[in-house]
């Protein structure tokens, strides 16, 4: 389910480094574009919990919902119903029902089972992680977020389930997708965040350390098959996750962490553009 060779080893362990770059790679803007999760994760595989859950999380209604209303559904509902707290390295059947009995779940946990929900809904979606080196403890260790395929607006659409926000540009009603936003962060642009969840407290400071400092480094996690971790994970539940995990590698069908190739690296000196909560009469509040 989560991805322990990314958040859940010590981090600065000679192991956490030797693994990290085994499974990451360089890859093209169009490689990474062009992945959805969805391709390798059929609705037939996803385990049953999640389609009994779906009607209480968007019971039917007379007006079709436009994908990123959808996207922000799914989200706020997961967000609202499980209290998060540590990895739980679990199947996705398993993990997600740890995650609602109160047992656990960090933002990659978040974000797979968000995966999961995005395909049995028909939504086009991908999980990211941040690989960060800042003096934030909280940021240290990185973060995962996803993006959906908006046909609405044509693009794609960074969502981060686990902290209920999306990214703007200054005065645009469209939020922005990974490699907008790190254009603009490249370009020393004005980025706004906009905080979709009332519920979700979000600090400013640590949004700024994931995503707009310098030596922030997100990458796609491709190759990320379900079922097969789900088998996985259960078959073998009695060995340790990292174990697990290292099986997986060995048989071939591991994930891979994809980054984008070197044009979207920031150059030193930067001045972080600081993210801005959007104000109420902000306009983008109507999407």
């Amino acid at each position: 389910m989560s991805k322990p060779l990314l958040w859940y080893f010590r981090r600065h362990s000679l192991l956490y480094k030797i693994r990290f770059k085994m499974v990451s790679r360089k890859a093209s803007v169009n490689r990474i574009e062009n992945f959805c999760y969805n391709t390798i994760n059929p609705k037939y595989d996803i385990p049953p919990i999640y389609f009994q859950l779906n009607s209480m999380i968007l019971p039917k209604s007379k007006t079709e919902l436009s994908d990123l209303k959808k996207a922000k559904k799914i989200a706020k509902w997961l967000r609202n119903h499980i209290k998060g707290g540590p990895g739980l390295g679990k199947s996705s059947n398993n993990a997600l029902r740890k995650m609602l009995r109160g047992e656990g779940g960090v933002c990659s946990d978040f974000s797979q089972i968000y995966n999961n929900f995005c395909v049995i809904n028909d939504l086009k979606v991908k999980e990211w992680g941040i690989k960060v080196t800042t003096t934030n403890k909280a940021a240290r260790g990185g973060h995962s977020f996803n993006e959906v395929y908006s046909k609405e607006f044509r693009k794609w659409i960074l969502i981060d389930v686990s902290k209920s926000i999306f990214f703007y540009h200054t005065n645009s009603k469209v939020p922005l997708s990974v490699f907008e936003l790190l254009e603009l962060k490249k370009e020393n642009k004005e980025i706004h965040y906009y905080e979709f969840n009332k519920k979700v407290i979000v600090d400013k400071q640590y949004v700024e350390d994931l995503y707009l400092v310098p030596n922030s480094f997100p990458f796609l996690i491709t190759n990320y098959c379900n079922k097969t971790y789900d088998y996985f994970l259960d078959k073998f539940s009695f060995l340790p996750e990292s174990i697990i995990h290292g099986l997986v590698y060995l048989t071939g069908k591991s994930y891979s962490f994809e980054f984008p190739s070197k044009e979207y690296k920031v150059a030193v000196p930067f001045v972080s553009p600081i993210p801005r909560k959007i104000l109420e009469r902000y306009p983008v509040n109507s999407i």
